[in-house]
């Protein structure tokens, strides 16, 4: 009967004290992986605003909002287009007016390190064969600090950033003829924390290793659709869509069912010696 209490309180031992510990410690570890999570998560939402756009809801930057694309064209400042189908709308961006804007208000706690930009848009006429950027961060100089640009001479599509040890970098895509028309196309870049990927219509262009970037300055401006040469000038350009998505995973999976160009058999056949 000794033996039989003996065991019994052991049994209760081990339940109390023993196996308590086991289990906490267990828990503990995976309290502090999920705690690191929420940690970067909380980070994200301090930079990243959760915008919509239509009926989608994400962390990120509405640059057409930035700008006020919609309320200019409502003051007849900016033209209303047809965009990719009848049911979506574009708007026709310059020559005649100046698109920029001070980066801080646009960016009050700056950019993330790593973003995906995304721009659905249509060249025609003289643009095709213009080297403009898209999209353009200058510091309070007037210095290029971050672009993309859209290289008509060489049909390439650019990425500029500054590097810690380096300066001033440049990733050049391309050639890209299928890109250099007048059809409507999605441009995405993942700007990784040491590489970039491009994407063209949802196809897979490549990708580039890079350097660690310097963090960009917010004593300046952003600029889009004007001349790499002479940014006082701007480029007329037809505009869809213009967002930065802070989640990289959410800006892949968006279809490309209703560009033009995605049906047609170019685009495959002409990026598939450039895919990574």
């Amino acid at each position: 009967m000794d033996g039989v209490k003996r065991n019994i309180l052991l049994y209760s031992f081990c339940c109390c004290y023993v196996f308590p510990q086991y289990l906490c410690t267990g828990l503990h570890s995976q309290t502090v992986r999920f705690s690191s999570q929420v940690g970067i998560h909380r980070e994200q939402q301090s930079i990243c605003p959760q915008i919509s756009v239509g009926e989608d809801h994400f962390p990120g930057f509405y640059i057409m909002s930035q700008f006020q694309i919609a309320e200019l064209a409502r003051r007849g400042t900016v033209k209303k287009v047809t965009g990719t189908s009848p049911q979506h709308v574009a708007y026709h961006i310059g020559p005649t007016f100046n698109f920029r804007i001070n980066s801080r208000s646009a960016y009050p706690s700056g950019l993330p390190e790593e973003f995906a930009f995304v721009a659905v848009l249509r060249m025609s006429g003289s643009t095709i064969n213009t080297n403009w950027n898209i999209w353009q961060m200058q510091d309070v100089n007037g210095m290029e600090q971050l672009a993309v640009r859209l290289n008509g001479q060489s049909q390439s599509l650019e990425f500029t950033f500054t590097a810690l040890d380096t300066g001033r970098q440049i990733i050049v895509f391309g050639p890209l003829p299928f890109l250099f028309n007048d059809q409507w196309h999605k441009v995405v870049l993942h700007v990784n924390r040491l590489s970039v990927t491009l994407f063209v219509d949802c196809a897979k262009i490549g990708s580039q290793n890079i350097p660690p970037r310097h963090k960009v300055s917010l004593d300046g401006f952003t600029l889009i659709g004007k001349l790499k040469d002479n940014p006082v000038l701007a480029v007329p350009f037809e505009l869809q869509s213009m967002l930065i998505h802070c989640d990289l995973k959410r800006a892949q999976a968006e279809p490309c069912h209703d560009l033009p160009a995605r049906t047609s058999g170019n685009l495959k056949s002409s990026s598939s010696n450039l895919c990574a």
